[in-house]
């Protein structure tokens, strides 16, 4: 029983997306709680496993964590729903342009934005019911904060980008969504969500105020220019134009130039890097709570 007591490259891995539910699921209100909970009570994609401990509770957090990673594990796989978990902003040209960056509104900015209205108006899309929809919204809250799927330099949000000293992850994309995350996680310890509470206590409004969609996604394009790409070891070149590829052709479609690069995992992905992913989960946490707050507020 669902109780309301507290309790292609990955995108930031099932940890990472777990962690922002249950980060999103501390600071609901009472209502958006109820309204949370009695869509995801009646969608059997999201019912508890049975490999749970004896005994143990299944709180709202547990049912968010579950949802929150089924864009990524739907039945025969993403197909068409692939291109909405992120935009590819090409590095050399910016946020200015987002709009041209998701052509029939088949990217992330757009997803959310269409998600977030049908969850306040009740209207499902036609083809996903309300539960999936809020389960598309609280996946791609955490993509949207991941660096790399914002920005792309001509390599598929970097899956075309290869690096060493982080194996078996070895190209650019992963080591963000996954090599990192499990870093915060061995450095953090179990107390992970509780440490973040606390050390981002007084940033926690501010950081709920994000303004728009698109001013998330141009900040997560401006995290991936300066802390990804920009810290690189050696350096990658910027290509100078506009290449669409994918993970799967990156052999024949991104350049030669970048794939002939070799990053340094650990002389370029330090602390620093682990720092970044710790302040992203905790702001798309964070965030979600006050999308679903606002959107279940009468």
């Amino acid at each position: 029983m669902l109780l309301l007591a507290p309790g292609q490259a990955w995108c930031w891995g099932d940890e990472g997306h777990q962690t922002v539910a249950r980060i999103a699921a501390a600071h609901l209100t009472e209502r958006a709680r109820q309204a949370v909970a009695g869509l995801l009570k009646l969608d059997a994609s999201f019912a508890a496993t049975g490999a749970e401990p004896p005994g143990a509770t299944d709180t709202l957090a547990d049912a968010m964590a579950r949802a929150a990673i089924w864009p990524d594990h739907m039945p025969g796989g993403k197909g068409a729903t692939a291109p909405w978990h992120y935009i590819d902003i090409g590095l050399f040209e910016g946020p200015s342009h987002i709009a041209e960056r998701c052509p029939q509104g088949n990217c992330i900015v757009a997803k959310m934005k269409e998600y977030l209205v049908n969850l306040k108006e009740h209207r499902a899309d036609g083809v996903w019911p309300e539960s999936k929809e809020l389960a598309f919204l609280m996946h791609f809250a955490g993509d949207i904060h991941q660096p790399l799927h914002c920005a792309s330099d001509a390599d598929a949000g970097g899956n075309c980008v290869n690096v060493i000293g982080f194996e078996p992850m070895t190209n650019l994309h992963a080591v963000w969504d996954i090599t990192l995350v499990n870093k915060l996680m061995a450095q953090d310890g179990a107390d992970m969500v509780a440490a973040m509470e606390t050390r981002f206590r007084g940033e926690m409004r501010h950081w709920q105020d994000y303004g728009s969609i698109d001013q998330i996604a141009a900040e997560s394009f401006q995290l991936a220019k300066s802390e990804v790409y920009g810290k690189a070891q050696p350096r990658l070149p910027v290509i100078d134009r506009f290449i669409e590829v994918q993970p799967r052709n990156c052999a024949t479609e991104a350049p030669e130039s970048l794939r002939d690069v070799k990053v340094d995992g650990p002389r370029s992905y330090g602390a620093g890097s682990v720092d970044v992913v710790r302040i992203q989960l905790y702001k798309a946490g964070v965030r979600l709570a006050a999308m679903l707050n606002a959107i279940y507020s009468d």
